[in-house]
């Protein structure tokens, strides 16, 4: 019975990388002879994975559940740098210095991840040139959001801030359904503030005028984009 639970999780490891973002177009023998690499951790919600400043060099790969990657200002106040969901890999910084963590990682909810010793994962990637492009294109679209956002605080008022933040989750993070496109993350009023530079009471303000402008809609469990919305943010 041990076994037989031991082959099922390593079938299902095997399966989560490669659908991960690291392992993308990675031949089976490949993410099959590397599986022993990865340690899987379940991480409860509100639970941290490392906090600003942290020197482990760990890398991590989001098999289910949310995780909010956040940096501290020096008055205190925290900023979201990025919301990841199953596939995603984050604290990829590991494989390049011995820095220590410029971010702070959360789960939004319970999270299941996979977790890889950096030196490992480097050689691995010094092995496969599949992998190191990997690992590139991830770095690439974080710094593509990251200029996006300073973009919009140096433009775009808040509610637009606030629309342009949502389309990007609801390509990230969102389920088609028959009128719109639902946000699959539950985020407070506090949480969205942090992701575009706001305040929380500011937040509450614009999303007021824009449910009753119709160009969202919060049933309390998920926030919804109308169809109309996807292509004008």
């Amino acid at each position: 019975m041990q076994t037989s639970h031991r082959i099922m999780e390593n079938e299902n490891k095997v399966w989560y990388l490669q659908h991960n973002r690291l392992f993308l177009d990675a031949n089976f023998e490949l993410v099959e002879s590397c599986q022993h690499l990865f340690k899987m951790t379940l991480f409860p919600r509100r639970g941290m994975v490392f906090d600003q400043g942290d020197t482990t060099r760990l890398v991590y790969l989001v098999k289910r559940g949310k995780v909010r990657l956040a940096r501290l200002t020096a008055d205190g106040k925290e900023v979201t740098i990025a919301v990841l969901g199953a596939g995603d890999v984050f604290g990829e910084e590991a494989l390049f210095e011995q820095a220590t963590r410029t971010t702070v990682a959360i789960c939004m909810e319970e999270t299941l991840v996979c977790t890889s010793k950096a030196d490992d994962l480097f050689a691995l990637l010094t092995s496969d040139p599949t992998l190191a492009l990997n690992v590139a294109k991830v770095l690439s679209d974080r710094l593509g959001d990251a200029s996006a956002t300073m973009e919009d605080l140096a433009y775009a008022n808040v509610s637009d801030r606030i629309m342009h933040v949502f389309v990007r989750l609801a390509g990230e993070h969102g389920i088609e359904t028959a009128d719109g496109i639902a946000l699959d993350v539950r985020l407070t009023h506090a949480d969205i503030a942090s992701l575009i530079g706001s305040t929380r009471e500011t937040v509450s303000l614009e999303m007021a005028d824009l449910m009753r402008s119709g160009r969202i809609r919060n049933d309390g469990h998920h926030i919804t984009l109308p169809k109309a919305e996807i292509g004008t943010s």
